[in-house]
């Protein structure tokens, strides 16, 4: 089945083992950015797999049915491109940048590497240690350790509230049996979307696919059942000490509503007018008065449980300034905004997709996240359009009935004395 969005130039596929192939014309470039996405992040994961979906990303660059250990760098390297791979809480990404010439090649090394892999004992033994030293690493930077207590402090049911690398504990007792019946139930076409952006026929690639990805048996996927966040009824707080730092970090978060409905683009331009650039609210009321090193506004883009943080960093005496006058900002800000400030965010944030849309990596990269978390590719399709119908009174509404009215979690990192 076929779904042509001419307006677009985007050719939408379902294949009949259940994948999805999005394929992006663009003549501007002779670069191809070729994606693979799959469906399954560290919130898949029960107890014992922790850390197993950025483990199979790991392991997964160990060798395949046609390609032996190494090699797969070596072709790519040798074609000019470029391969990395991404694991989050929601999804995970292969993706491989190449000239035009060499698209084909590139979607075979996609499609051993996805859906091939060797998958050995030994080279499971031989990741251990390595993913391990990284989880460790992670705990050497105090920041990593900060941001991972604000979500244990967050998140007191749902599987956010685990690290995407997992724990020592359950790391150590992966066995290639488990990663396999792992692999077996995510990386298969009815949780994968392929997506091509750059120089190329649609329905060239649609055939390359079907030889490829579309050759793959698809299955119904098994889930482990997601437990949502209870409401949270009453702030909370957390302090931490830190031998190793010199000045005080800071977040301070809402729950608010999932990436991609209506309301979430009017969040998007509340950030936008707090933190977005030197003008800014926040970067000229703290930063520029000395009362900040740093200030940051944001949300984690994620489609449950999702999270709207502010965080900074400032000497530790600045604590109550700093908590004080973002407070006085959030709540003056529905009397302050002006239709103007909301119309130049709005444009700001409009140019910046638009600059960043360039990139075919970028392009391909927006499209798989839209189809794979957002569930729409419409997220995609009409985003400058939905940030151009936000209005004033929707970013107050926003401002108002997540952050202004709610609990929120707040967490303290300072030096220890």
């Amino acid at each position: 089945m076929a779904q042509a969005l001419a307006l677009q130039d985007i050719a939408k596929y379902k294949l009949s083992n259940g994948a999805t192939l999005v394929v992006k014309r663009r003549d501007d470039t002779e670069a191809v950015s070729l994606h693979v996405w799959f469906k399954v992040g560290s919130i898949e994961e029960n107890y014992q797999q922790k850390g197993m979906a950025h483990f199979l990303e790991h392991m997964l660059f160990n060798g395949s049915e046609k390609y032996a250990y190494g090699e797969i760098d070596k072709i790519v390297e040798g074609l000019g491109g470029r391969m990395n791979a991404g694991t989050s809480k929601e999804y995970t990404f292969y993706y491989i940048n190449v000239a035009k010439p060499y698209w084909k090649e590139a979607l075979e090394v996609l499609y051993q590497l996805t859906q091939k892999p060797r998958l050995a004992e030994d080279m499971v033994e031989k990741e251990k240690p390595i993913v391990i030293e990284e989880l460790r690493m992670g705990k050497d930077d105090p920041t990593n350790v900060l941001w991972e207590e604000f979500e244990k402090l967050v998140y007191k049911v749902s599987p956010y509230r685990h690290p995407i690398i997992g724990y020592e504990e359950t790391i150590s007792r992966f066995a290639r049996e488990s990663l396999l019946e792992f692999f077996r139930n995510y990386y298969q076409p009815q949780n994968m979307i392929v997506v091509v952006v750059g120089d190329v026929e649609p329905l060239e690639v649609k055939e390359y696919v079907e030889q490829t990805f579309g050759k793959e048996i698809g299955r119904p996927v098994v889930r482990n059942q997601y437990v949502p966040e209870p409401e949270q009824l009453e702030t909370r707080f957390k302090k931490i000490e830190d031998k190793r730092l010199e000045r005080s970090y800071w977040i301070i978060g809402w729950r608010v509503m999932p990436v991609g409905v209506k309301e979430y683009y009017s969040l998007l331009i509340l950030d936008q007018i707090l933190s977005g650039g030197k003008t800014s609210i926040l970067y000229r009321e703290l930063v520029e008065k000395g009362i900040a090193y740093s200030i940051y506004s944001g949300d984690f883009a994620r489609p449950k449980d999702n999270l709207f943080v502010i965080s900074a960093s400032f000497d530790p005496e600045k604590y109550e300034e700093v908590k004080r006058k973002v407070y006085e900002i959030l709540k003056t800000l529905p009397q302050n905004l002006t239709d103007e400030e909301v119309q130049k965010a709005k444009q700001r944030i409009i140019n910046s997709q638009a600059f960043s849309l360039e990139r075919v990596q970028r392009e391909a990269y927006y499209i798989g996240y839209s189809l794979a978390v957002v569930g729409l590719l419409d997220y995609y399709l009409y985003f400058e359009n939905n940030i151009r119908s936000v209005r004033k009174k929707d970013v107050v509404n926003v401002l108002e009935k997540y952050i202004l009215s709610k609990p929120y979690s707040e967490i303290l990192m300072v030096p220890q004395r």
